[in-house]
C-alpha cells in the first residue's frame, strides 16, 4: 500500500495524489460495509447505503436496456468531484465493477498531455514537452471543458501525449475554437491521423473523432501544435466500438468545491456534459467545502442545490446521485456539510450515498486512510467503491423485480 507525503498540502496546493496508472487490486478482500440482506418484494426507501433510489429510474431502465441488448449505445456515468475523483482510486474499481456486470464500454474521458506533475489514472501513462499550461477556474480563462481543466500551448514542437493501455477501437478529441485558434497535428501511434485548424468567430468545444487500427490494447495518442495560435484541448474519450456495455469518467478536480464548479460557464459546460450525455451523474464534492470556513454552510448548500439543478437542465434524462465526503480529521463542520448535501439531494431529486457510514462511521478514517487524515488509502477507496456498486446493483436488481 502506498502513501502520499506530499497529499498533507494538497487542499491548498492543488496537486494531485500519486498513485500507480494501474492500481493493484487491495491486499486483503473487501467487506461491504453492510451485509446483504433479505430484499423486500418492492424498492424501498433506502436500499444498503443508498437513500432515495427511486431517483435512479431512468439509470436503472438504460442499464436494463443494454442487458437486453435493445441499446443502441454505451451506459456513461460521469463522476464529478474532487481530488478523491481525480486519483481514480476509487472511481477505478467502480468502472471495474459495473463492467464486470454490464460489459467493457471503454475506458472514458482522460486529458490527452499531463495537466499536472504528479497525476495518473487507470489505463493510461499522460506526459507532455515544450510550453503547456494548465488552464483552470484559479485563471479565469474558460472554457475548460468537461474536467473543468484544459492544456493550452501555442509552440510550435510542443509535444502533449497519452499512452493508452486499456483496449480501444475509437477515440475523440475534444478541443476549443476561438478566435485567434491555432492548428494541430494529432498523431496516432506515431502516425499523423490529422491537422486540425481551430480558428473560428467564437469559442465553441469540437469533438473530433478517430478511428484505433487493430486488435491491441496498446496505442500513442499525440496533439503537436503548429505554431500559428493558442491551441487549447480539453482530453479525449476513448471508446469500444465493437463492443457494448458500461463507461465511466472520473472527472475530477484537485482541491475543487461545489464553488468550482459553479463558477463555470453553463452554457460552456453544457456543450461538453451534453455531448457525452450520461445515463447517471454522480456528484461528490465536499471534502474542502468541509474546512471552507469564509464560506456558511447555508450558501453552501444553495450553491450544492444550484449544481445539481444545473446538471438537471443540462442533461434532463439522466439520473442524478450525490455522494457524501468521506470521513477526514480536523473538518468539525463535516457532519453541517454532510447533512446539507443530504438534504439539497432529497430535495433535488437525487439518490444519496454516505460515504462516512460506508467507512464505519466517524473516525474511521484513523483506519482507512493515508497519514494526511484526509485522503484514504488504496485499500479504503477499494472498500467504499465495493459497498456503493454493491447497493447499486442491489438496488437495480430490485427494480428489476
Amino acid at each position: 500500500m502506498r502513501s502520499c507525503s506530499a497529499l498533507v498540502a494538497l487542499l491548498a496546493a492543488c496537486r494531485a495524489p500519486a498513485p500507480a496508472a494501474l492500481p493493484a487490486p487491495p491486499s486483503a478482500p473487501i467487506v461491504l460495509a453492510a451485509p446483504p440482506s433479505a430484499a423486500p418484494a418492492g424498492l424501498p426507501g433506502t436500499v444498503g447505503g443508498i437513500e432515495h433510489p427511486e431517483a435512479l429510474t431512468s439509470y436503472f431502465e438504460a442499464l436494463a436496456a443494454l442487458e437486453a441488448k435493445r441499446r443502441e449505445g454505451d451506459v456513461r456515468v460521469a463522476v464529478l468531484g474532487d481530488s478523491h475523483i481525480a486519483a481514480d482510486w476509487e472511481t477505478g474499481p467502480m468502472r471495474r465493477l459495473l463492467q464486470e456486470r454490464f460489459g467493457d464500454g471503454g475506458r472514458g474521458f482522460v486529458p490527452l498531455g499531463r495537466p499536472w506533475k504528479v497525476w495518473s489514472q487507470e489505463g493510461v501513462l499522460t506526459g507532455t514537452s515544450g510550453t503547456w499550461l494548465t488552464r483552470m477556474h484559479k485563471h479565469g480563462e474558460g472554457p475548460f471543458g468537461l474536467t473543468g481543466f484544459a492544456l493550452e500551448s501555442r509552440e510550435a514542437g510542443s509535444r502533449a501525449w497519452t499512452h493508452v493501455l486499456t483496449a480501444s477501437t475509437a477515440g475523440e478529441l475534444a478541443y476549443l475554437e476561438q478566435p485567434g485558434g491555432g492548428s494541430f497535428d494529432l498523431l496516432v501511434d506515431n502516425v499523423r491521423s490529422a491537422r486540425i485548424t481551430t480558428r473560428a468567430d467564437a469559442p465553441r468545444s469540437v469533438f473530433h473523432a478517430f478511428p484505433l487500427a487493430g486488435s491491441s490494447s496498446k496505442h500513442l495518442l499525440e496533439v503537436r501544435p503548429v505554431g500559428d495560435g493558442n491551441v487549447r484541448i480539453f482530453g479525449v474519450a476513448l471508446d469500444r466500438v465493437d463492443t457494448k456495455g458500461l463507461v465511466l469518467d472520473a472527472l475530477g478536480l484537485n482541491g475543487s468545491r461545489v464553488a468550482t464548479a459553479l463558477s463555470w460557464s453553463e452554457d460552456a459546460w453544457a456543450e461538453d456534459l451534453g455531448h457525452r450525455a450520461p445515463a447517471l451523474v454522480v456528484v461528490a464534492y465536499g471534502t474542502n467545502d468541509a474546512v471552507d470556513y469564509e464560506t456558511p454552510v447555508e450558501t453552501f448548500e444553495k450553491g450544492f442545490a444550484e449544481e445539481l439543478a444545473r446538471i438537471g437542465r443540462i442533461v434532463p434524462s439522466a439520473s442524478c446521485l450525490v455522494v457524501g465526503p468521506p470521513d477526514r480529521t480536523n473538518a468539525p463542520r463535516l457532519a453541517a456539510v454532510v447533512a446539507a448535501e443530504r438534504r439539497a439531494a432529497a430535495n433535488g431529486h437525487c439518490a444519496y450515498f454516505d460515504r462516512i457510514t460506508a467507512m464505519g462511521g466517524s473516525g474511521s478514517i484513523l483506519r482507512w486512510g493515508q497519514p494526511d487524515r484526509v485522503h484514504l488509502s488504496r485499500e479504503g477507496y477499494a472498500r467504499v467503491a465495493a459497498a456503493l456498486v454493491g447497493d447499486l446493483l442491489k438496488a437495480y436488481d430490485l427494480w428489476k423485480r
